[in-house]
């Protein structure tokens, strides 16, 4: 008996161990495949069809290299005016393109990476469907951001553009806009009470002021009556952001409980009343979306419930905050430099919207021609969003090159916006009056210029943001003059998105 006892013993370990054997070497074969056969598989495709790139070390690529690169020239400050930032805020890949083309590779860490600056090829992968977001990227938004719009794919993300769409649309947004002036009219208001003590002129450091004010707006038009308490969530996740861009590190997001609690107390009020609308706001707005949409898929039904209501409005605040904030200090560093067409918006938004503290209305935005067009301008020249990656599912065939499974196709967004070839050799120039015929004639190609990016997942939230950034600088238009300051430094960087390093100081005074 104790043999047969111990036979079985000795069997079951035996079993064990192999399946302990096989398990190992199953995750070694993986990493294996993962780190040598596709990057060697990557590399060897791609130099036979002569697209290289600098040599990496194993595993950590170019990493070391490019950290290295982009710090030493983060230190450093360009001359005011001087809007040919490329070789400032991407050194490393302004010095490959130089060594190895516009079309070359890199690698962070294993994953190769193919710089596409044919805008023919990036229209191709923009309007296909074999490209994801890479996965590091996908990790670290998904771990902010949860299963919204952005992190979602395939037919989830289909579902979820249904839902958010409506939210967007033209007639909601023109509601959305006594909103967006309440908000700037409070800041301008501070803005007057610092030049009063200040004595007619005062020095003010505007990005501070762009960020609070973009903020109070997407938690107005978020969450309406619950605009304090989404203000809040949104502060909290917004200091994730940047203690999570800073460190890489994936932390519990704070915050979920009282999104919660905002959207159950929406619900309860709508049942409890009886009312039909469940607000005009973006929540309301989606809230009725998601009782109106069902979506059907293999295997059963994608769901839409509270976690994917919370996600997208985390979404929407990071979307709605970070890039028009962007955009308007950016905005605002141009006219202080260049007074004449400061001047010139000035007397076109006096002349259509009124002024002093007359209201104003959507339609009167969508005829500030000459406003749209340093907006553009300054999206062109300092793009929020400096680049766009895609994570290559299967081998792919583009135009004349073969792509490998496995590689990320990288698009230089504001190299393109910065291309001579483009836009002409005054491309590093402030220059509004090459939209005043819009945008599909201010250039050669009409993808050069794409700022909200192209295709199906271009940014459902392009007309809030613009509508948005008009409202603020109609208000500061019609109440204020400023030039830029001497203690201004002119210092891009990329911190998530394109910001100036030191902010933008200017010399405010009342009209």
């Amino acid at each position: 008996m104790a043999y047969f006892r111990d036979q079985m013993w000795s069997i079951l370990f035996a079993s064990l161990l192999t399946v302990l054997l096989m398990w190992i070497v199953y995750i070694v074969m993986g990493m294996v495949h993962k780190l040598v056969i596709t990057p060697l598989r990557i590399k060897r495709i791609m130099n036979r069809q002569g697209v290289k790139g600098p040599s990496a070390y194993w595993v950590l690529g170019n990493i070391l290299e490019m950290v290295k690169i982009n710090r030493a020239e983060a230190e450093k400050d360009m001359k005011t005016g001087d809007y040919d930032i490329m070789s400032h805020v991407q050194p490393y890949e302004a010095q490959n393109c130089q060594a190895y083309g516009t079309m070359h590779m890199w690698w962070f860490g294993w994953q190769a990476t193919i710089r596409i600056a044919s805008l023919d090829l990036i229209k191709q992968v923009l309007a296909k469907d074999v490209f994801t977001t890479p996965q590091i990227q996908f990790q670290f938004l998904s771990e902010l951001l949860g299963k919204g719009l952005i992190t979602t794919e395939g037919e989830e993300w289909a579902l979820h553009r249904q839902i958010v769409n409506p939210a967007f649309h033209q007639e909601k947004l023109k509601a959305m806009v006594p909103i967006m002036e309440k908000c700037a009219s409070s800041m301008a208001n501070e803005w007057e009470e610092k030049v009063k003590h200040g004595g007619g002129c005062v020095e003010l450091e505007v990005s501070h002021y762009m960020a609070n004010v973009t903020a109070d707006i997407i938690a107005h038009t978020a969450f309406g009556s619950s605009y304090e308490k989404g203000r809040k969530v949104f502060e909290h996740q917004l200091s994730l952001f940047n203690l999570t861009f800073q460190r890489f590190k994936f932390l519990t997001i704070p915050g979920y409980r009282s999104l919660k609690e905002i959207i159950q107390a929406r619900k309860y009020v709508v049942n409890m009343t009886k009312n039909a609308s469940n607000g005009n706001d973006l929540l309301g707005l989606m809230l009725t979306a998601t009782s109106q949409k069902t979506q059907d898929v293999k295997g059963g039904k994608v769901h839409f419930g509270m976690q994917q209501l919370m996600d997208n409005c985390k979404t929407f605040f990071f979307a709605g905050y970070e890039t028009t904030a962007t955009l308007l200090t950016w905005t605002m560093m141009l006219l202080a430099s260049h007074t004449t067409w400061q001047e010139c918006a000035r007397a076109e938004v006096i002349d259509v919207c009124g002024d002093g503290d007359h209201p104003f209305n959507a339609d009167m935005l969508d005829k500030l021609k000459m406003l749209t067009m340093i907006l553009n301008e300054a999206l062109r020249l300092f793009p929020p969003v400096v680049d766009q990656t895609k994570e290559v599912v299967m081998d792919v065939k583009l135009g004349d090159l073969d792509i490998p499974k496995g590689s990320t196709l990288y698009f230089p967004r504001l190299s393109i916006h910065h291309d001579p070839e483009l836009w002409g050799t005054d491309v590093h120039e402030f220059k509004p009056e090459r939209f005043v015929n819009g945008v599909a004639k201010a250039t050669k190609h009409p993808l050069a210029f794409m700022p909200f990016s192209f295709g199906p997942r271009f940014c459902v939230g392009q007309r809030f943001a613009m509508e948005e950034a008009k409202s603020i600088l109609v208000v500061i238009l019609r109440r204020f003059r400023f030039q830029l300051s001497s203690n201004y430094r002119h210092a891009p960087c990329f911190r998530g998105t394109l910001k100036p390093k030191y902010g933008v100081s200017v010399m405010l005074e009342s009209l």
